[in-house]
């Protein structure tokens, strides 16, 4: 039986290894200035800003929901909600972030459409 538990506690240890964490809120007036079309990468776009809040045409566009800061000016990532139905809320989001990358992972267009007032 004790080399059951000490299996199962190593699985479960293993598995929280494998468990992302979103990244810190980062306020910042330059969150966006590495966007760039033609150069900036799908790569660069997620080191930077996380994990997108949606992703479509086999990731060939992403979208992230972002908040503003009238102190300083600064954008940051808000998390994705949704309501116990699923659907999503946009109450935290006051922008909504649309980038377009090609075949190779390159941004073609960007997009920043304002969502909530």
């Amino acid at each position: 039986m004790d080399a059951k538990i000490l299996l199962l506690l190593v699985a479960v240890f293993a598995l929280a290894g494998c468990a992302t964490t979103p990244p810190p809120l980062k306020v910042s007036p330059d969150l966006l200035n590495f966007l760039s079309d033609g150069k900036a990468t799908r790569t660069e776009a997620i080191i930077t800003l996380g994990q997108p809040s949606g992703r479509f045409e086999s990731e060939k566009i992403l979208t992230y929901r972002l908040g503003f800061e009238p102190r300083n000016s600064g954008y940051y990532v808000v998390e994705r909600e949704t309501t116990a139905n699923g659907w999503p809320t946009w109450t935290a989001a006051k922008f909504s972030l649309v980038l377009v990358f090609d075949d190779a992972g390159i941004l073609q267009k960007h997009s920043l459409v304002k969502v909530n007032k």
